[in-house]
Order: C-alpha cells, then structure tokens, then sequence
C-alpha cells in the first residue's frame, strides 16, 4: 500500500496520544501513513516523544525544533500532524500550508473565527489539504445514530437536549484552558459537541446564550494518574492554583435551520452538574448523539427502550467503513480500552487517503471552523444581549468578544 510521510508537530501529551494512533493503524492492514519527523520548540518535549516513536513503531525518528528547517531536512515529506497549544494554530498551519504540507490539525481549528478562515484561505491558495481531527463523530455510535435519523427512525427530530455540566474548580488537563486568550474550557469542550449537533441535526440558523465565570480561581487536583509520561511529568510540575479568566458556565438555545431547538449547557465550575442528550422526534426519541467509547439507548414509537444492541441489530443497510470495521468488529466501541487512539487512527487513515487518492475530508477546514463559530455564537451572543444569527458570526459581523481574543494574540 502506498504511504504518506507524516511528521508530528506538538510532542506533548496529546502529542502522544497521536502517536499511540500511528501506531494502531500502523498494526492493520490499512497502513498508510510513515512517521518521517518530530517537531517541537521544546527539545526535551521532542526527545522523550522519539523515545515513544522508538518504543511504538520500532524506529526513532528524527527530531526538529524549527518546522522550515525539518521540511528542508526530511526529504518528500507529504504531511504534518498538528497538536499543539490552540491559540498558535493559526501561525503554525498556515506556515505549514505555506511550505506546501497538508495538514492534520487538532480541534478547535483556531480559538477565533478570523483564525480559522485565514487558515481555511492558506489552504486553498497553497491546493493542500487541511483536516480537523474531530474524533467524537468517528465513533461508532455516532456513526449508528447518524444512520437512524438519516433513515427516519424516529421520525423529524423536533427538539434536543445537550448538557454536559459538570461542578468544580480544578485544572482541567492544563492551565491554558482556563484563559480566555488562549481559548478557554468551553471552546475546548465544546467544538467536540457543537460538531455533534451539526452531525446529527444539520447546520445551526441562530443561537441565544449566556456565559458566565464562576471559579475564578483553578486548583490543582490531588492524586493525578496520568497514562503517558508527558502528562506526569507536567502535573508535578504545575503550580497549585492558577487565576482563572476565561468563562466556564455556559447556557443558549440553537434554533437549527431545520426548525429543530437543541437546548445547550456546557461548562465544568460551580456546584450544580447536569449531564443528558436526548434527541427528540416525532416518532421517537435518542438518548445520545454518540460520543467516544459512548453508547446510545432509543425509545419507540409503543414507548419501549430500545439498547444499543438492539438498535444496531435492527439498523438495516447500517455498516462501518472498512478500518471503523477493522477495529470494532462488533460495531460498538464501548468498553475498548484502545477507543481514542484508534479514533486517531481514523484521522490519520483519512487525511492520507486524501493524498495519496482524492478522498473526500470529513471535517474540513469549513467544517471546523463551523464548530467554532457555534461555540462562539453562545459567547457573542451573551454580550451582544440578543439573538444572532450564524451568518453573522461566520462572518464577523458579530465578533466583539473575539476581537478581544485576536487583540491579545497581536499583542502576544
């Protein structure tokens, strides 16, 4: 089969997660994808991912600190692999584009909308590929509930629900995510949810929220144990607490294009949590839009619950692509130890098929700039104390709370 030659840029945590992908597609039939470099400012951060490589792929890759240096370097390099800091997206794909690589970024695209379009313009002046590594949609429950309300399951989904709010102070994962310039929890959270509704229900026509910041203030959470390596080595090295600017409670309702509501509660801080979807038809409803490892549960038209199982089981003409197949061959990835990276598989699988054979991307560069630009529909929205419109936000004429955001990454 014939390969691209990928590099990774971002040796951090989730640096390595994308590289335990490689790995899990690199162990099927379907390999097509060839590790060629390592990127990252940080030497160390880049050593320790080679001693990954080394240990996941058999062989240590080269290792770069500087991105126009390695693709002089590394000879017909095809790709990279994006996963670094969100607020630096924008610079580094666009460079990246720029040199004439096509691209795999991590979500969000970009923490702005104006980011994400410009790098949306370097793609299409430079003809190169840029994909979005949104794995939510990949699994295959989403891809199970996606088949049934495309087939009239439940009939003409009318109203849904999508909460996911959960009590606390903590750091989550990494300090950045709780400032407002670097993007914030919410827009890190929620493009994983903002391209589910968009999956399952259509485009979004309007958005009414409210956002609000509660904990101002982050504490380190006791006793962490992380998987990886890089990840430890951070929480030791993380200071206790970290002040808080980005918002971490938000509330808004979606009017989709279709005329369908989705009610939308997403945040961690507080003391109140509240976690359900539910897609509601007229023939039925959906208990989940599919998510990671996740399953769903349906309720029918004699008000019976349907498993996932059972739903799966009934779901004529259903079928996963083939590697989707390869990994879950029962069709459900609940209880798969193994769910994200080869969710990333997935991702890199796609992206090298587009290369080397025209296949279409899923989550392109519109496609995840459209996850962003709901996520800050909700934000804007709050500020601007009305109901906007998608239009507008997409394209810009509602940006007063992300001009602040661009101001800050000018002034960086």
């Amino acid at each position: 089969m014939d390969k691209i030659r990928l590099a990774l840029v971002g040796c951090g945590g989730m640096g390595t997660r994308h590289l335990y992908g490689l790995r899990e597609l690199a162990q099927t039939p379907f390999g097509n994808v060839e590790l060629a470099a390592l990127c990252d400012i940080n030497r160390k951060n880049a050593e320790m991912a080679a001693a990954e490589a080394e240990k996941l792929l058999g062989e240590r890759p080269p290792i770069f600190t500087d991105l126009e240096e390695m693709t002089r370097q590394v000879p017909d390099l095809d790709a990279v692999d994006v996963v670094i800091d969100p607020s630096l997206h924008q610079q580094v794909v666009c460079q990246a584009l720029d040199l004439g690589l096509h691209v795999l970024v991590e979500k969000p695209l970009a923490i702005t909308v104006k980011g994400c379009l410009q790098m949306i313009e370097a793609a299409r002046r430079n003809d190169r590929r840029l994909s979005v590594a949104e794995n939510y949609r990949r699994d295959p429950s989403a891809r199970l509930v996606h088949h049934l309300l495309q087939n009239g399951t439940i009939g003409t989904p009318y109203m849904a629900l999508f909460h996911s709010q959960d009590a606390g102070n903590g750091i989550l994962i990494t300090p950045w995510r709780h400032l407002k310039e670097r993007g914030g929890l919410i827009l890190d959270l929620g493009v994983h949810f903002t391209d589910l509704i968009r999956y399952q229900l259509g485009d979004i026509a309007e958005v009414y929220g409210d956002v609000r910041l509660v904990e101002e203030m982050r504490k380190k959470p006791e006793g962490q144990n992380h998987q990886y390596d890089f990840y430890r080595k951070r929480a030791q090295e993380m200071a206790p607490q970290v002040p808080a600017t980005a918002e971490d409670n938000s509330l808004a309702l979606f009017k989709m294009e279709s005329g369908a509501t989705v009610s939308w509660m997403v945040g961690i801080g507080g003391y109140g949590s509240s976690g359900r979807q539910l897609i509601l038809g007229e023939q039925g409803s959906i208990e989940g839009f599919g998510t990671r490892g996740g399953g769903v549960r349906m309720q029918g038209g004699a008000r019976q619950e349907v498993s996932h199982e059972e739903m799966l089981a009934a779901a004529e003409g259903f079928a996963l692509e083939p590697l989707a197949a390869h990994f879950f061959p029962s069709g459900i990835a609940a209880g798969d130890a193994a769910v994200d990276w080869k969710l990333i598989a997935l991702e890199h699988f796609e992206l090298a098929e587009a290369i080397l054979h025209g296949r279409e991307i899923e989550v392109d560069g519109t496609e995840g700039m459209k996850d962003v630009a709901a996520v800050y529909a909700v934000f804007e929205s709050a500020r601007a104390g009305r109901t906007v419109t998608m239009d507008e936000v997409e394209s810009g004429q509602v940006y007063a709370y992300q001009q602040e955001i661009d101001d800050s990454l000018e002034g960086a």
